[in-house]
């Protein structure tokens, strides 16, 4: 492996993590919080560490140079492992968590845009170590590793394998001919809807700080809060409408806000994953409502019933985990609905987690496709999707990774399962939480509660699920492989 390029894109990780806690040192000195001192100092450190890093193993005027896919696949992991470990370094100086395994767990859950916490009274934190918890969130969002090639594209044409092992999903990596114009145009449209959604909220009534630090969590379809209730504080209908309109949005891929700017095609938002994606949202919010109509949850109240299931079912299939009511109480089947929909997550190219809506129709496809190949062995039918017909090669890849996300979710929720104060449906679906990165589980781990009834092996359990589930595994499975590490 070429250890310069490593130490050299990482390093550029570090210095805009190390930039990044000046956000959050404004904050706190803004607020007199008392916190200065936890970012300051590991800024300082950072910065100066990623700077010496970027500057002892650059290569100026000597071309460009040979990138392998190990090189790939090792930089984005690692560039995620640093970033949670080098992100709860302000909650282990500020006392929030007194040792480097909740610290990580907390970092994790923020930059892979997880929203699963440890933490157990919200409010008692200070602004500025909410801000940073919130941010991290936003920051993952795009990921680490786009902000560093869109601001300093290193490897020319190579970048787009980076970029490629980033950008979730089946969508093409490329909207401008040039790889730096590619991520700097997803960081636009980032900005944009991010900026848009804070002004939203100002105007249903939120404050300008819980606005921004909510904006964090909503585009970014992460889930922190600064209420230990989540959106379930405020009570407000129109800062609910808000959210669920956002938080659908950003789980619609990028790649069509693109198109939609650029070239003025409206019809770009209506491709098959969308309505797909858009309809599985709106049946199941119709379904939890009757299920919840129908087992009394809320008695006469059907207005409130409709309002929680719609907000709910938005936030668990865009993964973000925001709640307004406990849907712990809710019924077997309208819980269970949630757990599937944690699995499907939005759609490919956005910043949601999940397998995602359009893998999920290739695995129904392909399914309904070899049904009707057992009643007609000679009939020649390629899968296709929206008049797009799917390369063979994309077909098995997304059977493949289907296979292993159900391995990795069994493999993990029979190790959580060890624990035992913790339940079964508390071990399962917090492994399916971190693995989708929804954040909030059900049982012991569900929406009123946080994971600290896991203990110190399951959270390191969790901690590798929620980087698994943003790497969309094969990324991080790939370093686990001996192929990866055998000389070519």
């Amino acid at each position: 492996m070429n250890i310069r390029l490593i130490v050299r894109l990482n390093a550029g990780v570090v210095l805009a993590i190390g930039v990044a806690l000046l956000v959050p040192l404004g904050i706190s000195l803004l607020y007199g919080d008392g916190s200065w001192e936890s970012f300051l100092v590991p800024a300082a450190a950072m910065i100066a560490a990623g700077a010496a890093g970027i500057r002892f193993t650059s290569r100026p005027g000597r071309g460009r140079e040979i990138v392998s896919n190990r090189d790939i696949y090792f930089s984005v992991t690692l560039a995620w492992v640093l970033a949670a470990m080098l992100g709860g370094i302000p909650y282990l100086m500020q006392g929030t968590f007194t040792n480097p395994l909740d610290s990580t767990f907390e970092g994790m859950s923020g930059f892979t845009t997880t929203g699963a916490t440890l933490l157990s009274h919200i409010q008692a934190q200070t602004p500025s170590i909410l801000f940073w918890r919130s941010m991290t969130q936003w920051l993952g969002g795009v990921g680490i590793v786009v902000l560093f090639v869109a601001v300093a594209p290193a490897l020319g044409t190579e970048a787009s394998r980076l970029l490629g092992a980033e950008v979730s999903g089946l969508t093409g990596t490329r909207l401008t001919p040039r790889i730096g114009d590619t991520a700097r145009s997803l960081i636009f449209i980032y900005l944009a809807i991010s900026a848009a959604c804070t002004l939203a909220l100002l105007g249903a009534g939120m404050p300008l700080y819980d606005a921004v630090v909510h904006t964090f969590a909503t585009v970014a379809t992460g889930g922190f809060s600064p209420k230990s209730a989540s959106i379930g504080f405020y009570h407000s209908l129109p800062i609910e409408a808000v959210l669920i309109f956002f938080m659908t949005a950003s789980g619609i891929s990028f790649s069509l806000y693109y198109v939609l700017y650029t070239r003025r095609r409206p019809d770009a938002l209506l491709s098959r994953e969308v309505v797909v994606y858009l309809g599985t949202m709106a049946g199941a919010t119709i379904l939890v409502w009757g299920l919840l109509v129908y087992g009394g949850t809320y008695g006469p109240d059907w207005g409130r019933a409709l309002r929680d299931s719609a907000f709910t079912v938005s936030s668990i299939m865009t993964t973000t985990g925001f709640v307004t009511a406990d849907f712990d109480k809710w019924g077997g089947a309208a819980k269970f609905i949630l757990v599937l929909l944690m699995f499907v997550g939005g759609c490919a190219g956005s910043t949601a987690g999940g397998i995602k809506v359009i893998r999920i129709m290739i695995v129904v496809r392909t399914n309904l496709q070899e049904i009707f190949h057992m009643v007609h062995p000679r009939a020649v039918t390629p899968l296709t999707i929206g008049g797009r017909t799917i390369p063979e090669r994309v077909r098995v890849a997304t059977l493949g990774l289907f296979a292993a996300w159900i391995s990795v979710f069994a493999l993990a929720t029979v190790l959580l399962a060890f624990q035992p104060n913790l339940s079964m449906v508390s071990a399962a679906t917090a492994v399916a939480a971190t693995l989708n990165v929804v954040g909030p589980g059900l049982g012991q781990v569900g929406a009123a509660e946080n994971f600290t009834a896991v203990d110190p092996f399951g959270r390191g359990v969790l901690t590798v699920c929620m980087l698994f589930g943003r790497l969309e595994l094969f990324t991080a499975l790939a370093l686990i492989s001996p192929a990866f590490w055998r000389k070519a």
